[in-house]
């Protein structure tokens, strides 16, 4: 048994950077506030604050979801931080170099880079 280490600073991650690696690009700009299409629902728009580095859907504008972890929570359904760990980094592989590595307790120098995931989307 072993563990993925993943060498990229997920919390302090820039929202706008992270739906760019999905491929979403702000559809308006107004000054700190970017609107997106909603990368988890069919109709819809988000809205990322670059200063606060936080989100909400502009359904709801009163409520501030959070960060990037919400985000990933919505998009894939999944509340396991591994999991959500994972699916950030493998989007982020996209456009930066990201290293992902396999650790066994057997041999923990021993690393092993693990493959892209593929993009998996709730529907």
């Amino acid at each position: 048994m072993g563990m993925t280490v993943i060498d990229l600073d997920i919390k302090n991650l820039p929202l706008e950077d992270f739906m760019k690696a999905m491929g979403f690009e702000p559809i308006n700009r107004n000054n700190n506030l970017l609107t997106y299409e909603s990368p988890y629902s069919a109709n819809g728009n988000i809205v990322v604050d670059t200063d606060a580095n936080g989100w909400y859907d502009k359904a709801q504008p009163e409520k501030m979801y959070g960060g990037i972890y919400d985000l990933a929570y919505e998009i894939i359904g999944s509340a396991n931080k591994s999991e959500l760990n994972l699916f950030i980094a493998s989007e982020m592989k996209k456009v930066r170099d990201v290293k992902m590595y396999h650790v066994t307790a057997n041999d923990p120098e021993k690393k092993q880079e693990l493959p892209q995931r593929k993009r998996g989307m709730r529907l």
